[in-house]
């Protein structure tokens, strides 16, 4: 009787191992055919992208889309009072993660390099003469939004900006 059982034992044990063996070679590998671009990673099927970069395989910039003109405008220090005036962003070709912002503070002469974050966000510094500025903004929508350190001389405030493109959908 022993045999036997040795027999049955041994045999369970080799169709249980055959069953495991094939169920986890039957598991597919969910990033196989999944390409990400510009240094993108496949996480359980879907790209991780690096900073800078989105969309499905991390071939959209994300910069691109911050490149537009904004009318707005934005209000500094204790002033209750709000100041219009157009932003305008453009891109710097070489650098796939940075913008200009052009006619800060309405001055056409007063710009700033910004520097994506995220796919929604991003920080800024500029300098024209005796000022100099420094912050963040964000992206939602169509809607820019801005606040930032301002030092003229020897004084210095915080503004907030907050725009619309002019985006035609």
């Amino acid at each position: 009787m022993k045999p036997i059982r040795l027999v049955l034992i041994t045999s369970f044990l080799m169709i249980a191992c055959f069953y495991a063996i094939s169920y986890t070679a039957c598991k597919k590998d969910a990033c196989h055919n999944v390409v990400c671009l510009n240094l993108g990673t496949c996480d359980g099927g879907k790209c991780k992208c690096p900073v800078g970069y989105e969309g499905l395989r991390c071939d959209t910039l994300s910069r691109d889309k911050f490149v537009f003109t904004y009318n707005g405008g934005d209000s500094c220090g204790t002033d209750r009072f709000y100041t219009q005036y157009p932003v305008r962003m453009y891109t710097i070709v070489t650098n796939p993660l940075e913008f200009v912002m052009k006619n800060f503070l309405n001055n056409p002469d007063d710009s700033a390099v910004c520097t994506i974050q995220a796919v929604d966000s991003f920080t800024f510094i500029g300098a024209n003469n005796s000022t100099t500025y420094t912050g963040w903004g964000r992206l939602s929508n169509d809607s820019l939004w801005m606040t930032y350190s301002v030092e003229h001389d020897t004084s210095s405030y915080v503004c907030h900006y907050f725009g619309q493109s002019l985006r035609v959908h």
